[in-house]
C-alpha cells in the first residue's frame, strides 16, 4: 500500500502513533554495525521496514543474516499487514516488560514527542547486546539520557547522523543513531535483566528494608481445559479473565507476605531473593501454561500439519511466550500462527514429494526430456527439477523399523500414515478411514469418506513401500508441488509438460493446497 494512503488510513483509525517509516539507508548504517545478531526485538516496527531493508541489502549474497525477528507494535492495520517471520511479543509499548525478553539486538524509531521516556526505558530497562535508536539530535542535550548512560556502563556511539526529507513520510526531523553496547566481551543477555527487574519489584512490592525475609511461595495448579469444555464461545475471554485471576491473586499473596513485620519475616526463614525468584517463576509459569492452552486450542490448523511441522511451529510459539497474556497480545499470536502454518502447509507437501521421488518413480517434463539424465540424480549435490512423480511408487525408509525385533515401530508408523492424511487434506481430498500397517507384505489403506481407495500400500522387510494413489490425488499433488516450486506458472503448463495421464483434468487442482488466511469456517478462540 502506498505510505501516504497508509497514513491516511491511520489517521482514519486514530492508529496514526507518529508512524515515520526507517529509510534504507538509516537500516544499512546499522546492518554494517551488528555483529552477527541470532535475535532482534523492533520496538513499533510498523510496517518491518527494518526486516525489509535488510532483504533488500542481502539479496544478492549467498549467505545471509538468520535470526528470530520479534516485534512490539500497538497498531492493528499494522499487525495485519506483519511479515509472517515477525514474531509479535507485544501491542502497547508502555504495558510490555522488556526485562524478561533476551534479544541479542534491540532496534527502535520511537514517536518523537515520547523519544525521551522510550529511550531512558529502553536503555535501562532493556535486555540486549546492542540496542539502536534513531532519535532527535538534541537527546545530546538531555541531561536524563546522559547520566541514564553513564550509570548503566554501557558503549554509546553515534554511528550516523540522517533526516527525512527525502524519506517514504517526509519530515523535518534531524535525527542521530545511537549505538548503545553492553559492556564486557561476548556479553549475553540474561533470562531476566536483574538490575531493572530489582528496580521494578522494588517498586510493586513494598518490603520492609531492615528485613529480606519473604514466604516463599508455591504454585497453584488448575485444570484450565476442562472449564474451557463447557462454553461454546468466548473462549479467550475466559482464559484471559482466569489468567488475569491468578496474576492478581498472586500479586496479592506477595503484597501480603511483604506487609509482614521483621519480627514474623525473620520467624519463617525466607529471604528477599527467594521470593523475588518464586515471583519470576510464578509469572513465567503462568504465561507458559495459558499461551500453550491457546496453541492447543488451534486444533483447526495445528491438525493439518504433519509432526515435523507441528514441532517446528510450537517450537518457534515457544519463543513468544515471553508476551503478556491478553486479548490484545492472543490477535496477532493467531495471526502469526496462521501465517506460518500456510507456509509450513506448503513445505511439508514439498518435503513428501521429495521424499517419494526418485529416478524410477519420476518422469521428466516434455521439454526436460534432454536434459533429465539418469546418472545425474544419483550424484550427491544433483538437484533434478521439472518432473512429474508418478501414481505407483516404490520408496525405501518410508516407515521405522524395530530392529530388535525386525518389526514396524508402531508409534512413528502410526505418525506417518497421520502425516499422509493430513497432506492429503489439506489438497481437498477428506480422509475417512485409515490403516496402520503391523505386517509385511499385506495391502493397507486409506480411504476418503465415502469409502473409495486414495492410497494403497504395501510395506517389505527389505524396507521398501510399495504406493499406490489415487490418479486425482496424485494430479493434486504433482500440480501443487510444481505450482509451489515454480516449475508451472499456469494452468496451461499442466498440459504442456505433464504426461497426458496426469495432465487429464488436472487444471482444477491449481492453488488446490489449503491456505487458511481469510477462510470462514476456521475458527478460532471465538
Amino acid at each position: 500500500m502506498n505510505t501516504n494512503l497508509l497514513v491516511e488510513k491511520l489517521k482514519d483509525n486514530n492508529e496514526d502513533f507518529e508512524f515515520y517509516p526507517t529509510t534504507k539507508s538509516m537500516i544499512e548504517t546499522i546492518y554494517h554495525s551488528m555483529d552477527n545478531p541470532k535475535s532482534i526485538l523492533d520496538i513499533g516496527c510498523g510496517t518491518c521496514n527494518f526486516l525489509k531493508h535488510i532483504d533488500d541489502i542481502e539479496k544478492d549474497k549467498e549467505y545471509k543474516t538468520i535470526f528470530n525477528y520479534f516485534v512490539i507494535e500497538k497498531s492493528k492495520i499494522l499487525i495485519d499487514m506483519l511479515d509472517k517471520r515477525a514474531m509479535v511479543l507485544g501491542t502497547d509499548f508502555n504495558t510490555t516488560l522488556l526485562i524478561d525478553k533476551p534479544v541479542d539486538v534491540i532496534f527502535c524509531n520511537p514517536p518523537y514527542s515520547q523519544y525521551i521516556e522510550w529511550t531512558k526505558r529502553i536503555i535501562f530497562e532493556g535486555n540486549y547486546k546492542e540496542c539502536y535508536l534513531i532519535i532527535p539530535d538534541r537527546w545530546k542535550d538531555n541531561k536524563e539520557i546522559l547520566q541514564l548512560l553513564k550509570d548503566t556502563d554501557v558503549i554509546d556511539t553515534v554511528i550516523g547522523s540522517f533526516d527525512f526529507l527525502d524519506a517514504e513520510r517526509k519530515a523535518r526531523a534531524k535525527v542521530d543513531i545511537l549505538k548503545i553496547k553492553k559492556r564486557g566481551y561476548n556479553y549475553k543477555p540474561d533470562d531476566i535483566n536483574e538490575q531493572a527487574f530489582n528496580v521494578w519489584f522494588n517498586e510493586t512490592f513494598e518490603i520492609d528494608k531492615r528485613t529480606d525475609k519473604v514466604l516463599n511461595e508455591t504454585e497453584k495448579t488448575e485444570n484450565i481445559k476442562n472449564q474451557l469444555i463447557s462454553t461454546k464461545s468466548g473462549k479467550a475471554n475466559m482464559l484471559v479473565d482466569f489468567y488475569n485471576s491468578e496474576i492478581e491473586e498472586l500479586f496479592r499473596h506477595f503484597k501480603a507476605i511483604t506487609s509482614l513485620d521483621s519480627e514474623t519475616l525473620d520467624s519463617i526463614g525466607v529471604d528477599k531473593k527467594r521470593i523475588k525468584e518464586s515471583l519470576k517463576q510464578k509469572t513465567k509459569t503462568l504465561k507458559i501454561r495459558y499461551w500453550k492452552i491457546v496453541f492447543d486450542e488451534l486444533e483447526d490448523i495445528t491438525k493439518r500439519l504433519t509432526v515435523k511441522s507441528r514441532k517446528k511451529l510450537w517450537n518457534k510459539f515457544e519463543l513468544l511466550q515471553t508476551v503478556e497474556f491478553s486479548l490484545n497480545n492472543i490477535y496477532p499470536l493467531i495471526l502469526w500462527v496462521i501465517k506460518n502454518a500456510n507456509v509450513y502447509y506448503n513445505d511439508q507437501l514439498i518435503d513428501f514429494y521429495k521424499r517419494l521421488s526418485s529416478i524410477e518413480n519420476v518422469k521428466p517434463y516434455k521439454s526436460n526430456q534432454k536434459v533429465f539424465e539418469k546418472d545425474a540424480w544419483r550424484f550427491r549435490n544433483s538437484n533434478p527439477t521439472h518432473y512429474t512423480l508418478d501414481y505407483r511408487i516404490i520408496c525405501s525408509s518410508l516407515f521405522s523399523f524395530d530392529y530388535s525385533w525386525l518389526r514396524l515401530d508402531k508409534y512413528k508408523t502410526s505418525e506417518v500414515i497421520n502425516d499422509i492424511c493430513a497432506i492429503a487434506n489439506n489438497l481437498g481430498f477428506t480422509v475417512g478411514d485409515k490403516e496402520t500397517p503391523d505386517s509385511f507384505g499385506t495391502k493397507y489403506y486409506i480411504r476418503d469418506l465415502h469409502g473409495k481407495e486414495l492410497i494403497e500400500f504395501k510395506v517389505f522387510k527389505n524396507r521398501n513401500t510399495h504406493i499406490k494413489l489415487n490418479i486425482e490425488l496424485a494430479k493434486a499433488i504433482n500440480v501443487e508441488v510444481s505450482r509451489l516450486l515454480g516449475w508451472i506458472r499456469s494452468v496451461d503448463d499442466i498440459k504442456n509438460e505433464f504426461p497426458e495421464e496426469l495432465a487429464k483434468g488436472a487444471e482444477k487442482y491449481f492453488k488446490s493446497n489449503l491456505n487458511i488466511i481469510g477462510s470462514g469456517d476456521i475458527k478460532l478462540l471465538t
